[in-house]
């Protein structure tokens, strides 16, 4: 029973959209961590805020407000980030669907 060469383009490719697909998920997860550290450090920072505030009551909620752009920007920039890495993803699958058809 011998294995055409045909059978062994499709192995390799097979393991080539598994290895991109791996990476594709590390990549999301690193953005996953990412994003609890950044939600860990904005509540770490809320509590700071709420103990100072305890003992230095102010109504000034811009020290907030600056938490909350922080984290905001910071989850925009994961966000495109997960963007490009999806896209990339996405080019490289429809690469093979296409390598597939021909």
């Amino acid at each position: 029973m011998g294995t055409t060469m045909e059978e062994i383009a499709d192995i390799v490719r097979e393991i080539g959209r598994q290895q991109t697909e791996n990476l594709y998920y590390r990549t999301c997860y690193g953005f996953l961590k990412q994003l609890q550290d950044l939600v860990a450090q904005a509540s770490d920072d809320l509590l700071c805020l709420q103990q100072y505030e305890t003992l230095y009551p102010s109504n000034d909620f811009l020290p907030i407000h600056h938490i909350a752009i922080e984290l905001r920007s910071s989850v925009e920039k994961l966000s495109k980030q997960e963007d490009k890495a999806r896209i990339a993803w996405e080019n490289v699958r429809s690469t093979e669907c296409t390598s597939r058809q021909l």
